[in-house]
């Protein structure tokens, strides 16, 4: 009987923990997910903001492009990571 009890407590405890384990994540995703929308609109106004001689072919054929590529990954990621913790927590 006293087994059947510790159990129980111990399993209170890991679902506090997996509670706790959830929050933390969507917090993050959430930060995470603003952080590179910022940075994402941050860049474009700069890319805007240049005088339209200093854009060189080097930089419109391999910058631009991967950046758009970088923080597509990083809103899929953080999206996703939200998204997952929605779905299974």
């Amino acid at each position: 009987m006293l087994l059947f009890q510790e159990n129980q407590g111990f399993r209170k405890v890991r679902q506090k923990m997996g509670f706790i384990k959830t929050i933390l994540i969507l917090v993050i995703g959430c930060g995470g997910l603003f952080l590179s929308i910022q940075h994402l609109r941050r860049n474009i106004i700069d890319l805007r903001a240049k005088p339209k001689g200093s854009h060189t072919l080097e930089d419109q054929a391999f910058n631009y492009p991967l950046m758009f590529i970088w923080f597509g990954y990083l809103i899929v990621f953080f999206g996703g990571l939200i998204v997952n913790n929605l779905i299974l927590h």
